[in-house]
Formats: structure tokens, C-alpha cells, sequence
């Protein structure tokens, strides 16, 4: 039995090591054709970092009613963030209206950062030429003219850099949609989108550094199942 065994583990060793042998000249190989060409940029094996929290404040709490919540007005009160709440929650609807910049007549430059990152629950990061490529083929005003978000907005106060702003989106397709590279006509179909949480991160010049969206809060509302 201990001959074996011995057998067994020097076979698997071998062949470990055959693997790893294999799987690193292939990457190696992979990595060349990566410099040579460019390509590999932001894929599965060269994901794009996550912006890192920028701001942060020390949360302040009220024990009203026995539970200790979170004192949103007072843990924001202790922001060094430059742009207050307010100005904050204004730039993002002005954001928003300009459909991050895709809309005509707007400039992406001037409202999304460098540096920006769109990050979903799937797809991203992409950067801001990436987004605005993708997001401005869609022409989502065409395909749903009547679309309405529905959102109300809020600053994070652990976060005041950042403002959410709530969802529950509905529209009907009466025009044609773009997606994938292809044109999808109108269906007629209402849509009804469930809650989903979504939010804009903002740098200190006021543009936006990160878009998260598509982070459904109740797949049961709506007629989308999430």
C-alpha cells in the first residue's frame, strides 16, 4: 500500500508539473502577444483596478427610539469633501440630463473624469471612451421616448462624495434600439424596471470619476423578473 501510494503521488506530481510547465509557457506566450499588439486590455486576465474610496467621514449616531441609527446630518457635517450636498445632488441630475455627455451638444469631457470608470453589476470597468461609445450607440431616447427614471437622489454620509439616486424606471419601446449591433425595432412592450440602486462618485474639479448601475433592490417589482 505505501508503494503505491508513493507511485500515485509521484504520478500526479509529475503531471502537476507538466501543467504548470504547459500553462506558463502559454501565458508567457500570451503576455508577448499582449505587448506586441495591444490587445488584453481590460479582460478577464487584465481586469482593470477599482477606483479606491476616496473620502470618507466619521459617523456620528442617535439612539432615538432605543436603535442606534446613523445621524446622516451630523456624520456629514464632518465632510472635507469641497462640494456640499446639495451642489452635489444638482451636478448629478445636470449629469444625467446631459446623459453623460452622449446627449447632442454635450461634452463628455466636461463632465466625466479622466479617469472615469462605469461599473455594473456584470459589465466594467469601462473606461469613459468605452462608456460613451457603448452608451451612445444605444440612443435609449429613441428607442423609449417617453422614458422616465422615476429617481430621487441622496449623498452618502459615510461617502459624501458620492450621490445615489433610486430607480424604478418605466418606458415603452416605440422606437428602434441599438444594442449588440443590431437594430431592434419597436416592440411596443411597456417596461417597468424593478427599484435599483445607482450612483455617481465625484472628484474634487466636480466630474464624475464612477458610474455604478443595474444593482436591482426587489427583482419581484416590475415585469423584467430583475
Amino acid at each position: 500500500a505505501a508503494l503505491g501510494n508513493l507511485c500515485t503521488a509521484s504520478l500526479l506530481l509529475t503531471i502537476d508539473l507538466i501543467h504548470s510547465a504547459i500553462r506558463g509557457a502559454l501565458l508567457f506566450a500570451v503576455d508577448l502577444i499582449d505587448v506586441a499588439t495591444g490587445s488584453g486590455k481590460n479582460t478577464g486576465r487584465k481586469k482593470l483596478g477599482w477606483h479606491e474610496q476616496r473620502y470618507a467621514t466619521s459617523p456620528v449616531f442617535s439612539d432615538e427610539g432605543g436603535y442606534e441609527a446613523l445621524d446622516s446630518a451630523a456624520t456629514l457635517a464632518t465632510s472635507t469633501f469641497p462640494i456640499g450636498p446639495e451642489e452635489l445632488i444638482a451636478k448629478a441630475k445636470r449629469v444625467l440630463a446631459a446623459e453623460f455627455g452622449t446627449k447632442a451638444g454635450a461634452d463628455p469631457a466636461a463632465l466625466l473624469s479622466d479617469d472615469f470608470q462605469f461599473v455594473a453589476p456584470i459589465v466594467g470597468p469601462l473606461s469613459r471612451a468605452e462608456f460613451v461609445r457603448a452608451f451612445g450607440s444605444f440612443k435609449l431616447k429613441e428607442a423609449f421616448p417617453d422614458l422616465r427614471d422615476k429617481s430621487w437622489f441622496a449623498v452618502d454620509p459615510l461617502e459624501p462624495n458620492r450621490v445615489w439616486f433610486f430607480s424604478r424606471a418605466e418606458a415603452t419601446h416605440t422606437g428602434t434600439l441599438h444594442f449588440g449591433g443590431r437594430a431592434i425595432a419597436a416592440t411596443h412592450k411597456v417596461v417597468r424596471s424593478p427599484p435599483q440602486a445607482q450612483s455617481l462618485l465625484f472628484d474634487r474639479e466636480g466630474k464624475v470619476y464612477t458610474l455604478t448601475v443595474g444593482y436591482c433592490m426587489d427583482k419581484r417589482i416590475g415585469n423584467t423578473e430583475g
